[in-house]
């Protein structure tokens, strides 16, 4: 669904697809009293967003920057669609679609603010080697890619060399090589051996070539007390010796199976210390997260969830997540997006199911109003960074 939002984006905005107030990106927080103490005097992390936007306009996409750069540290950039299979591997030019793509991102960060970059060797479902980008995201490998594994020289080749580029334009200070990894583990746990062996190859790679960079893998945390979470804690280790910074994708509302999923005041106590036990002495990251601010009712089958949540809860989780990632040390927080994409789920996603999961985690709703959460997210802002 995020890359399929992109997709779209390249191929309509440039067109003038829609407008959105001229005022919006400017729309500042009232004041809002929330009822929390927010402790203590300084933070151990940067706080920051993905591009993510509202709706497929170029107001939109350009808006939501404005909005990063008014409340963050940092953009982040995910690339979960699919890799230049072929042209990574021969050196050649890429598709001018992923050039679009990548020269749109860059045009519109701010050079002088830290980045980091995410990118997928695995498919959208986590089971599977990543799709071919070429003229769009999630297109069919074909030829020798379309049986291509983890164990294949061709594929950690190709992976790397793209890795590479990437960092070479965007110049990140993080760099999370492989998105929500442990999913494959859970999967397809009898090729984890050859996973582990796609990331040595990688790793070993971008550092040769930038060795200044914290390299990163990242976790799906699942509930502490799951047998998905036991999976997590045994065999994570494989891959720490390449990695600098243990990444955390955290999304506890639907992805933890709790009663009451919506407020945060059921999280289970470890919720997000359990990755001190998954890796131990490890600097940390909150690589992505959210919480919904509206009630969550999908039919998607597989997807099917019916979540209760309010604004006041919404700031609560971003009081606790805040506060938790404080007290261990993390390096950032990426919070998934910026506002509510109510219009783009209705106009351009078609109602999409899967989509609605995130469709009302913006610390700003679907009109570009501020949420009582954003004033929470602010003063934690506000505070120093101390590294």
């Amino acid at each position: 669904m995020r890359t399929l939002v992109y997709s779209i984006l390249l191929s309509q905005t440039v067109l003038g697809c829609g407008t959105a107030p001229a005022d919006e990106a400017d729309t500042k927080p009232e004041t809002v009293d929330t009822g929390l103490e927010v402790d203590p005097s300084t933070r151990s992390f940067r706080m920051g967003f993905t591009p993510f936007p509202y709706e497929a306009s170029w107001d939109a996409v350009t808006g939501v920057y404005d909005l990063i750069h008014d409340h963050g540290d940092f953009v982040a950039h995910h690339f979960d669609g699919g890799v230049p299979w072929s042209e990574a591997l021969d050196g050649t030019a890429y598709p001018d679609a992923v050039n679009d793509e990548l020269e749109m991102r860059l045009s519109l960060t701010d050079p002088l603010v830290p980045a980091y970059i995410a990118l997928s060797p695995l498919s959208m479902g986590r089971d599977d080697l990543a799709p071919y980008w070429g003229a769009e995201f999630n297109m069919e490998r074909t030829g020798p890619w379309a049986t291509a594994d983890f164990s294949d020289p061709d594929v950690r080749t190709a992976y790397a060399n793209f890795a590479v580029s990437l960092i070479e334009r965007f110049q990140p200070t993080w760099f999370n090589y492989a998105i929500e990894a442990t999913d494959y583990l859970i999967h397809k746990p009898e090729q984890w051996d050859a996973f582990v062996g796609f990331v040595q190859h990688v790793h070993d790679a971008i550092e040769t070539e930038h060795a200044d960079v914290q390299l990163m893998i990242s976790i799906a945390l699942k509930h502490p007390d799951s047998s998905s979470s036991n999976t997590i804690r045994d065999r994570f280790s494989d891959v720490l010796p390449y990695v600098d910074v243990v990444g955390l994708s955290v999304y506890p509302y639907a992805f933890f199976g709790l009663e009451e999923g919506g407020n945060p005041a059921n999280l289970p106590e470890s919720w997000l210390s359990q990755v001190s036990d998954i890796a131990p002495d490890y600097p940390i990251a909150i690589a992505e997260t959210a919480w919904i601010a509206e009630n969550l009712n999908t039919d998607g089958g597989t997807w099917a969830l019916s979540v209760n949540s309010s604004p006041e809860w919404q700031a609560d989780y971003v009081q606790t997540l805040c506060t938790e990632a404080n007290a261990l040390n993390a390096e950032f927080i990426t919070w998934w997006a910026p506002t509510d994409f109510d219009t783009l789920w209705e106009e351009t996603l078609a109602s999409d199911p899967l989509a609605a999961i995130w469709r009302d985690a913006g610390l700003y709703d679907g009109d570009v109003n501020p949420r009582a959460a954003l004033e929470v997210w602010d003063l934690w802002h506000e505070k120093p960074w101390v590294d």
